[in-house]
C-alpha cells in the first residue's frame, strides 16, 4: 500500500509538470500586442469634435519584459496641435501593466483574435467627456507626413538621455496601477 505522502506528491509533480509544459507552449501575451496599428475610429461621449481624425500606433518589445507604445495622432478640433505620446508597458506574472505615469485617465484592452487595441480616455474638459478610440493591426507603411513627423517626435522623447536622467530608466519604473486587459480568447482555438 502506497502512503498518502507520497501519492499527494506525486500528483503535485505531476500537476507542477503539465503547468511548466504549457506555460512553456503559450507565448507571453506582450508579444501578441507587438506591431503597427491605424486608427479604425474614435468617439467621445457626450459627443464632440475632440477625438481623433487619423492616428498610428507602433508597439515594439524592448526586452523580454518591456513593450513600447509610441503613438501619433492628429485631433480633429485642431489638426495642427501636438498629438502624440508614449508608453512602456510591463509583463509581470498576473499580467501587463502600463507604467503608472501619466496613466492614471487611460485603460488599454487588446483582442488578440482580431488584432485590435482600445483606448478608452477620460478628458480633463468640463463635460468630463470619455474617448473611445479603436486601433486595427496593418502591414501598411506609414505614409503620412504629419504622422510619421509626430512618430519621430514620440520615438525620440521616448529615447531622450534627458528623460532618462529625470525619471530613470523604464525598467525602474512602477508599473502597478493599469494592467493591459486581454479580451478573453476562445479555449477551443489551437
Amino acid at each position: 500500500m502506497t502512503p498518502f505522502s507520497c501519492l499527494r506528491g506525486a500528483s503535485a509533480a505531476a500537476a507542477l509538470t503539465l503547468c511548466a509544459g504549457a506555460s512553456a507552449q503559450a507565448p507571453l501575451p506582450l508579444t501578441k500586442l507587438v506591431g503597427e496599428y491605424n486608427l479604425l475610429s474614435s468617439k467621445t461621449v457626450p459627443p464632440s469634435n475632440w477625438g481623433y481624425s487619423k492616428g498610428r500606433i507602433s508597439v515594439k518589445q524592448l526586452d523580454e519584459h518591456h513593450l513600447l507604445i509610441v503613438l501619433s495622432c492628429e485631433w480633429k478640433r485642431e489638426p495642427k496641435a501636438v498629438c502624440g505620446d508614449y508608453f512602456y508597458a510591463q509583463q509581470r506574472d498576473d499580467g501587463l501593466y502600463l507604467q503608472d505615469m501619466n496613466t492614471f485617465a487611460m485603460r488599454l484592452y487588446f483582442d488578440p483574435a482580431t488584432r485590435k487595441l482600445t483606448i478608452i480616455s477620460r478628458g480633463a474638459d468640463a463635460k468630463q467627456s470619455v474617448r473611445h478610440e479603436v486601433f486595427g493591426t496593418t502591414t501598411e507603411p506609414l505614409v503620412d507626413t504629419a504622422l510619421v513627423r509626430r512618430m519621430k517626435r514620440e520615438q525620440s522623447n521616448a529615447d531622450s538621455k534627458e528623460n532618462r536622467r529625470v525619471f530613470g530608466p523604464y525598467t525602474k519604473w512602477t508599473y502597478q496601477e493599469n494592467r493591459i486587459e486581454f479580451q478573453r480568447q476562445d479555449l477551443t482555438a489551437p
